[in-house]
């Protein structure tokens, strides 16, 4: 238990900071024309929010968006304190979603949509996007490899059946 506390301290922690970074990043760059790595990455200054979700689906749907990640976040957080999982892989990939989450939440209801700056200059027609998205993206890919593998090898220590070779 005591560990699961502490693991559920630094989630906050996590979580506050993929915020900040997510809200400092899009206040300073969202409109800038800044190449940070010529021909490969850069931030493009935006005419307007991105009111839809990821490649623009749910096109000019902020208040569903709102809806469905506010739903989104409260299941994740109902569903990781039932779980109580102390893996720290595990730990980071349910922050990352939910500070990704938040932020962009963070956006949509302050502004009616978000701010998506970053875009990769090698790929023109990929859609342009934040660090938010980014943190998402990270964790639900985390969050992915740790249930297809970890999750098999933290049942395997506990007692459960083991792997044949």
């Amino acid at each position: 238990m005591k560990k699961f506390v502490k693991l559920s301290i630094i989630k906050f922690l996590v979580i506050l900071i993929v915020i900040v970074l997510d809200l400092v990043t899009k206040h300073f760059f969202y409109k800038t024309n800044y190449n940070i790595i010529p021909y490969i990455i850069g931030f493009r200054e935006m005419s307007s929010l991105n009111t839809g979700g990821a490649w623009g689906i749910l096109g000019s749907s902020t208040w569903l968006l709102i809806a469905i990640t506010i739903i989104a976040v409260v299941c994740f957080c109902i569903f990781d304190l039932w779980i109580k999982k102390t893996n720290i892989f595990y730990s980071l990939s349910i922050s990352f979603l939910l500070g990704g989450a938040i932020g962009n939440l963070i956006d949509r209801i302050a502004l009616g949509g978000v701010r998506d700056f970053i875009y990769f200059q090698f790929m023109p027609n990929f859609p342009t996007f934040n660090l938010a998205d980014t943190f998402i993206f990270i964790g639900a890919f985390l969050l992915f490899i740790f249930i297809l593998f970890l999750n098999k090898e933290e049942k395997n220590k506990q007692g459960g059946t083991k792997l044949k070779n």
